[in-house]
């Protein structure tokens, strides 16, 4: 790792319930066309290109999900970038409100896990590692399930050698 920096970008797996919305947003655009073209009506067309048009740049870019982290010395900051077009701020983790840092399903995150809801950031690939933090704030408690290499959770520990688990 270089001096505490890096970036990891993780491409969310595509789900059923993602194909399923794709399909929904195609059917309910090429019907209303077609019904429209073969019985003459128009604003039947209108509507399945109004329906097309939405789904194609509401819907459709918030399912080709990309994650990236960007950790700078025991801050974390998550973009979600949608459709390759589209970046945003998904959050931001400092390294003082850490309470606890473990992977994924470790016995340390059971008390956390009870209380709050978690925000998964990750591909969502079976099989892959991924490690549970929980930070703390004004707002309550966060928690928060990333990809991060082994090598960002031993730099962690440097930062808080109490908070960070490794099973």
């Amino acid at each position: 790792m270089n001096e505490g920096y890096e970036e990891i970008l993780v491409k969310k797996k595509t789900t059923a319930k993602d194909m399923l919305l794709k399909g929904l947003v195609i059917a309910c655009t090429v019907v209303p066309v077609v019904g429209g073209i073969l019985l003459v009506m128009p604003l039947a067309i209108l509507i399945g290109v109004l329906v097309g048009f939405l789904g194609y740049w509401l819907l459709l870019p918030s399912l080709d999900l990309e994650y990236e982290y960007l950790y700078v010395e025991g801050e974390i900051d998550v973009d979600k970038i949608m459709a390759r077009r589209k970046r945003k701020r998904a959050a931001s983790f400092s390294k003082d409100n850490l309470l606890v840092m473990a992977p994924t399903g470790s016995d340390q995150l059971s008390e956390y896990l009870k209380r709050g809801k978690v925000v998964d950031y990750t591909s969502g690939e079976a099989g892959v590692r991924s490690w549970t933090l929980v930070y703390g704030g004004e707002d309550g408690e966060k928690i928060v399930m990333l990809e991060i290499p082994d090598e960002i959770a031993q730099d962690m520990r440097r930062y808080a050698p109490r908070k960070v688990f490794f099973s």
